[in-house]
């Protein structure tokens, strides 16, 4: 056989042919092993797969008579604890809309191991970054409550 392997990027001879498409003994082995998800070799060589057919469930008929009737006469008068009710659904979820968020992007400077750890001592477990960040920002937008607020925590944290 002198065809080529039509895997991409394979330069192998073809010894397999699998649909009219030539296949190495490598990518053969490698594509139909066990372990190898379903239809490797046919997405290797971009073939169309088929597609699975679909089945379709049969459910049974919902009646609306248990429901009314629990609803006309409640459980708890019968002494029993309340049931769901056989084929109903729990209401749909709504999924919160969350606002878009402003891209971020990452600030770094080097300071010392000194520094670093005065300022961990300052901001109070696990805030370091948050202190830093409200620091910088309250000077750079000329807001002294802020800062003076953000130096009365490290004051306090550091007692």
């Amino acid at each position: 056989m002198t065809e080529r392997c039509e895997v991409k990027r394979c330069r192998s001879e073809a010894s397999i042919t699998y649909l009219d498409h030539g296949v190495c003994e490598c990518h053969w082995n490698q594509l139909t092993a066990e372990d190898a998800p379903p239809d490797a070799l046919r997405i290797a060589l971009g073939i169309e797969a088929e597609a699975p057919t679909t089945t379709e469930d049969q459910m049974e008929p919902t009646s609306t008579k248990n429901t009314k009737q629990e609803a006309a006469a409640p459980s708890a008068a019968k002494g029993k604890t309340a049931k769901p009710a056989k084929g109903a659904k729990p209401a749909p979820k709504t999924k919160a809309v969350k606002p878009k968020k402003e891209p971020l992007v990452v600030f770094a400077f080097r300071l010392s191991e000194v520094d670093r750890d005065r300022i961990h001592r300052a901001a109070g477990p696990a805030k370091a970054t948050q202190f830093v960040r409200a620091a910088a920002l309250a000077a750079a937008n000329q807001d002294a409550k802020a800062f003076e607020a953000i130096a009365a925590q490290a004051k306090a944290n550091l007692k």
